[in-house]
């Protein structure tokens, strides 16, 4: 049985950076009562982006007055760390990374919402004769099966990340699994799972998509429908340093809202060749197929947060040894709803 997502899920991030390294110096006009401007890092390609493209493109940031650069985020170091190096007042980030980098040492809070859970599914290669829930198998007879299985994981053995998915596979029924790092590129879990390095892997938005649509792989499980640590803790929400926030409170409050009208566009059917459109030329997706599956994931996105929902990940993260006993943590200090 699926279960059930809770009704309000929200996150919280954090830096290993100093707020004041964060921050960049003073980039808004918020002293003056006006929102002002930020520079946000993102990942190229992924779907995760496309809110933020379609508030500029459509000028819903325009209209609340705030102007957003975006600034590629370097895929060799963690989030917190990226948004130091390049010097940004926010991104996006698993809530597994900010809880660890507020034990790190980062001054940072979670301001707006992103993901509700965390969208991951396992793959195999395209002709696998491992049990699937598409073909009728059950979620304890996929997990099962993984037994004894190589799991190509993003991030290294002992990361966050990983540990999570790990207790996910466990918890469903897998043992006695080898782990190997390959990344989060498309090309390599898509060689990995062809040569055999690997028996199955992590795919996120909007790379299951690709592999699945275009025949290279195959979804056994959609980990949010079948995991509560995938489906009932937050996944992914918005971060920036704690003192930017307190000096430039309007304009985060004004990300936040131009997200949220970009988000309603976004699910609303009438604007759907527009958003494909602006989606398969950011990701480089060619396939209209492979695009329009990657558009059904935004119904798991939200701008709202909640602290209950980012103690509960906390607590759980805390049971698992994502996160360490102390310091501890504190979603009450930790998310700022910047007057939203």
């Amino acid at each position: 049985m699926k279960l059930k997502k809770m009704a309000a899920l929200v996150g919280t991030l954090a830096l290993t950076c100093s707020a004041a390294a964060c921050a960049g110096g003073p980039t808004s006009a918020d002293a003056d009562g006006e929102a002002g401007k930020m520079q946000v890092m993102l990942f190229p390609a992924l779907a995760y982006r496309l809110p933020v493209l379609i508030a500029q493109e459509k000028g819903f940031f325009d209209e609340v007055g705030v102007t957003v650069n975006i600034v590629a985020q370097p895929n060799n170091l963690q989030g917190v760390q990226a948004l130091e190096a390049t010097n940004s007042q926010a991104g996006q980030v698993g809530t597994a990374t900010f809880a660890q980098g507020v034990q790190g040492g980062g001054d940072v809070q979670a301001f707006c919402g992103g993901i509700e859970v965390t969208q991951s599914s396992i793959v195999a290669a395209a002709d696998t004769d491992l049990p699937a829930i598409s073909d009728g198998a059950t979620p304890q007879e996929v997990f099962t099966a993984l037994s004894g299985k190589k799991v190509g994981a993003q991030t290294p053995v002992g990361s966050g990340f990983q540990i999570m998915l790990d207790e996910a596979l466990t918890e469903g029924g897998a043992s006695n699994l080898t782990w190997v790092n390959i990344g989060g590129s498309n090309a390599v879990t898509q060689a990995s799972l062809q040569n055999g390095s690997i028996d199955v892997a992590q795919a996120n938005p909007s790379g299951t998509q690709a592999l699945v649509e275009s025949g290279a792989a195959k979804e056994l499980i959609y980990l949010p429908d079948y995991s509560e640590l995938y489906g009932q803790l937050y996944g992914s929400p918005w971060i920036a340093p704690t003192t930017w926030l307190k000096d430039n409170e309007k304009t985060a409050r004004a990300f936040c809202d131009a997200t949220k009208v970009a988000l309603d566009y976004i699910q609303d059917p009438r604007n759907h060749d527009d958003v494909l459109r602006t989606s398969m030329s950011d990701s480089g997706i060619k396939d209209v197929k492979i695009a329009d599956a990657v558009l059904k994931t935004y119904g798991e996105y939200s701008p709202d947060i909640s602290a209950d929902v980012i103690q509960t990940t906390f607590d759980r993260y805390a049971e698992l040894g994502i996160t360490k006993p102390e310091p501890g943590l504190d979603a009450n200090q930790l998310v700022n709803t910047v007057g939203r």
